[in-house]
């Protein structure tokens, strides 16, 4: 009892004497009062200062001062506090048998100053007063005696065979307050200390009363019978031998057994490395156990998880909340993923009455921040984190030390939380460490663990001080509680089960008295778990969990809201582009030095670069803008878990998002891109390769997100997939020259198929050289013309050098260089009459080593050049036709001017020669047994093995597959985007983070 509700007690006790005078019967219960609340020293200092009260006081002034006191005492006292001074007051009043008029009128006149009603006081007053079991008929009061006492109704009853009298328990309504009268003739005691019997005492949370021969009284089993929602169904927990090992074969629980009924609050407590924290995991089915079941009302529920759905609620240690979303946000984004047929108002409604009860309607519009960057206190992040959870008010709640780092009225703020709910029906389990003595008091059962996972108490925790202290027989084994405070310390359980050996020297040692095995093997003799009652049917969720499409939108609006909150993630994403596309545009603004000293497009030898770096820049932003955003909603994720949310719902959300700020993101990159160096025509195109990179990397960023389990990790991962993305483009090496063991000359090697950078920059240099306003119209006619001459300059030379080789060594047929030469002549002037057809070389099948001759060789020196002609032919064909529409193009100066600014500012010299790859000194060369043509790969025509086959040569201008000519860009589209559908596949399958965890067996 503090002081000032002291002083205030003793002023209004002396005020209260009758008719000004204190009568020798009230002073000696004053005293009474005193001694038996104070030491003897400090009873007699308040005695006497009661005693200068009542000299004090004049007739006059009793309404004065008794209006001052009820002043202060509104202005300093608690609710409680305002109860329990009341209570002394009647005491007082009683204490010679009766209440006077004039007492009854002071009494009112203070308990209405002090704002307790009348009601309140009434049932005070009738629980001062009866003496009897009959005098007892209320639903406020409790009995608790033998059943042969008539107990009448709704007065709540607990049987005790062995009580002599009975034990009357008051209950007031409002509050979590008992307070408890032993009328009877045995001593009785509560935690320890002798309880005064015709005496009102209070009976706080944990408490436990006992006698020689009759049972304990625990404060649950009293609570219990108050229920707030007597509405609620029965639940039963019942963990029964609970055995887990680790994969690495370690074992982490033995035998844990636990059986539970509705309303408890039960606490895990250990020292550190006891397996608190995976005896909650087990229990709340994120881990299977080795061994043994747990069942919720007779459902096992790691084998039926659904049958469970929303039964179970989980808090873990670290946060679970949103930080850059308010406090209002975080709870109503979670309403709104529980309860899908609430309406607006009804969840606005919902979420205000949880802040209330969680006393943060304050900082509700307050972002929650992070630890370090702190908005809400720890105290208050701690609730909201159980907000979360007592939105649903799930059936049982696991919640892992929710004390953790707060003050201790932060701690017993939070405790008194999950009390309440327990109060209402639900089960709580809690793991705890180090907590106070109010704290302590609070759990209706304890399970302590010791080191190795041996559990080796469960029970009440009051009683759990005094079975150590009788397991090693101490002089106080008797006393649970401190008897000049009533407090109860929970360390020295943990001082007993770490007793140390000590050695000769009166030093301790590592090694304990007791092992963990010997406590394990003390309390299993003395195991007696609790029978649960025949479970009702488990009560059909609150849940209405939202359909796939609203899930979506809900986490979509979520995370976008928590985007744009964050400022300076929102400022870094937005100007990342736009600034990265200034400094390379601007760098590489390339123009030869000339008397216009002019800029134009046409000369800058910089633009493959441009392309190539712009794709890199794609990649790096999709991977770093998505590298993160799975691990850190991990927690969160796991939470949500035990709602049955759709993962692929939150996955498209995320996607949507990442999508959108890459669309952002490239579509700024490529404007101020295409502006500075002057890109005329091709924007759209650029966004659209630049886009597909981005949303590949997205998804890729995504996977390795997913996948690992630090941050630090995954930024490290990020140059490891770019490195190969630079190596393997085709760009930085050519693939030519790339080592022969992983290429072939005749198309990209098939690690360069892999990179996504290839497919996007070969997009790029395809489409601005084919798709430009200069080249396009020109593009078939030079396609012919370029074709063309790689036959009549490179390739019909190439076979008649073989031909040469085979008529000067016709008597060496048996020379293997001879065979090989005659395959490749005959294999080629096969692909060559199948387009000018078979009727033009009747001597075709004579092209054999059997059948081989000098009328054979001079036949096909005959058709070659006949081929010859005609390829020239054709170019000459297309070339006329090319002159002559440049020709119209440039028919008047107005023409030849928009055809010069035509050339100058959409071709590119420098793309051009790249994808016509005239800069290789190999136009054309031997492979396989065959003529690989390597000028002109973007003229070329796609020569697949089989219907699938679309690998071609690097640049090339179309593809092939499934009976289909494709353009490169598009089909390379589709390739990117291909990549990224198979990468969300494994993604939604966790493929990537199966395969980093998986670990050979022993």
């Amino acid at each position: 009892m503090s002081e000032n509700l002291l002083k205030a007690l003793l002023e209004l006790f002396a005020i209260i004497a009758k008719e000004g005078t204190v009568t020798e019967d009230e002073r000696n219960n004053v005293k009474k009062f005193l001694t038996d609340t104070l030491s003897e020293e400090s009873a007699a200092h308040h005695l006497t200062m009661f005693d200068q009260y009542a000299q004090s006081i004049e007739g006059n002034d009793k309404n004065e001062k008794i209006a001052r006191i009820c002043k202060k005492i509104n202005e300093e006292f608690t609710y409680p506090q305002k109860i329990i001074l009341a209570l002394q007051l009647i005491e007082l009043i009683l204490a010679d048998g009766e209440i006077a008029e004039e007492e009854t009128k002071i009494l009112d006149d203070v308990s209405g100053k002090i704002r307790l009603s009348p009601e309140l006081i009434a049932y005070i007053q009738a629980f001062a007063l009866a003496k009897n079991i009959e005098d007892f008929e209320s639903d406020k009061f409790l009995i608790v005696a033998e059943n042969n006492h008539k107990v009448p109704a709704p007065t709540y009853f607990i049987q005790e065979d062995h009580l002599d009298g009975f034990l009357a328990v008051l209950k007031l309504s409002g509050t979590e307050m008992y307070f408890v009268k032993y009328l009877g003739n045995t001593q009785l005691s509560m935690n320890g200390i002798p309880l005064r019997k015709n005496a009102i005492t209070l009976f706080p949370s944990g408490s436990t009363i006992k006698g020689e021969k009759s049972q304990t009284v625990f404060y649950s089993d009293v609570a219990s019978h108050y229920k707030t929602d007597s509405s609620s169904s029965n639940i039963s927990f019942v963990a029964e031998n609970i055995s887990f090992t680790f994969p690495n074969g370690h074992k982490g629980l033995h035998n844990v057994n636990i059986a539970e009924d509705t309303g408890r609050l039960v606490g895990l407590m250990g020292a550190s490395g006891s397996g608190k924290s995976t005896l909650l995991n087990v229990l709340n089915g994120n881990e299977k156990p080795t061994e043994g079941k747990v069942e919720i009302n007779g459902i096992n529920i790691h084998e039926n998880p659904d049958a469970i759905k929303g039964t179970i609620g989980y808090v873990p240690q670290d946060d679970l909340l949103i930080e850059e979303l308010t406090v209002y946000e975080n709870l109503y984004y979670a309403s709104k993923l529980c309860f899908d047929d609430k309406t607006e108002a009804e969840i606005e409604e919902l979420v205000s009455n949880t802040l209330a009860s969680l006393g943060l309607s304050e900082t509700k519009h307050l972002k929650v921040g992070s630890p370090l960057d702190k908005t809400i206190s720890g105290g208050q992040r701690k609730r909201l984190n159980i907000g979360l959870e007592l939105l649903r008010e799930p059936s049982v709640l696991f919640v892992d030390e929710p004390t953790s780092g707060l003050s201790s009225r932060d701690s017993e703020n939070i405790m008194d939380l999950l009390k309440e709910l327990s109060l209402k029906g639900k089960m709580v389990f809690v793991v705890i460490h180090q907590p106070s003595s109010d704290i302590f008091r609070m759990f209706d059962k304890l399970v302590i663990l010791d080191v190795g996972g041996f559990q080796i108490y469960y029970g009440n925790p009051v009683e759990a001080v005094l079975y150590f202290k009788n397991q090693i027989n101490t002089i106080d084994k008797d006393q649970a509680a401190c008897i000049e405070c009533g407090n109860v310390n929970p360390e020295q359980i943990f001082n007993i089960i770490e007793t140390k050996v000590v050695n000769e020297y009166g030093k301790a040692t590592d090694e304990r008295k007791i092992s963990p095995k010997k406590w394990f093997s003390l309390f299993e003799n003395q195991l007696n778990i609790p029978k649960v009652e025949n479970p009702d049917p488990l009560p059909e969720p609150e849940l209405r969990i939202p359909s796939w499409a609203k899930q979506v939108g809900l986490f979509f609006r979520r995370d976008f809201k928590s985007k744009l909150a964050n400022k300076q993630y929102l400022l870094i994403n937005l100007l990342e582009a736009p600034i990265l596309a200034m400094l390379l545009a601007y760098i590489i603004r390339y123009y030869p030095e000339n008397e216009n000293n002019e800029y134009l497009f046409i000369d800058n030898l910089n633009i493959p670069a441009f392309f190539f770096m712009s794709i890199i820049v794609a990649l790096f932003m999709g991977l770093t803008v998505s590298a993160e955003e799975i691990i850190k909603d991990r927690k969160i994720l796991k939470r949500e878990s035990f709602l049955h949310l759709s993962r692929s719902s939150y996955l498209f959300s995320k996607i949507g998002i990442l999508f959108l700020f890459s669309a952002v993101q490239t579509f700024t990159y490529v404007i101020i891109g295409d502006l500075i160096l002057e890109v005329d025509g091709m924007s759209l195109t650029y966004w659209a390769i630049l886009f597909s990179t981005a949303c590949f990397a997205n998804m890729l960023g995504l996977n390795i997100s997913a996948a690992f389990n630090s941050a630090i990790t995954i930024y490290i991962l990020i140059p490891i997939l770019l490195i190969p993305q630079l190596i393997l483009s085709g760009v930085v090496v050519k693939f030519d020259n790339l080592n022969p063991q992983i290429t072939t000359p005749d198309q990209v090697p098939l690690v360069g198929e892999l990179m996504a950078s290839r497919w996007a920059f070969e997009a790029s240099m395809v489409a601005q050289f084919k798709s430009n306003e200069y080249t396009k119209p020109f593009f078939e006619l030079e396609k012919q013309m370029a074709q063309s001459e790689y036959k009549t300059v490179y390739y019909l030379p190439k076979l008649k050098s073989k031909l040469d080789f085979l008529k000067n060594n016709i008597e060496k047929r048996d020379n293997p260089e001879f065979e090989n030469a005659l395959n490749l002549l005959r294999r080629e002037i096969g692909l060559e009459l199948e387009i000018v057809g078979e009727d033009k070389f009747d001597a075709f099948h004579k092209l054999t080593i059997e059948k081989f001759d000098s009328w054979t060789a001079d036949k096909t020196e005959v058709f070659l050049n006949t081929l010859g002609r005609f390829y020239n032919n054709f170019f000459n064909e297309a070339n006329t036709k090319k002159e002559k529409a440049i020709f119209m193009l440039t028919q008047s100066p107005e023409k030849k001017k928009q055809f010069e600014y035509l050339r100058d500012n959409y071709y590119n010299k420098t793309v051009a020669n790249l994808v016509k790859n005239t800069n290789d000194p190999n136009r054309i060369i031997e492979y396989d047994g065959r003529l690989i043509q390597k000028i002109y790969p973007v003229f070329m025509e796609p020569q697949p093995d089989h219907a699938l086959d679309f690998r071609t040569q690097f640049y090339a201008g179309e593809k092939y597959f499934g009976g289909y000519i494709f353009n490169t860009l598009q089909f390379n589209l589709a390739v990117i985007w291909l990549m990224s559908i198979i990468l969300f596949v494994m993604l939604y399958y966790d493929v990537l983070r199966k395969i980093v965890a998986f670990k050979k067996p022993f």
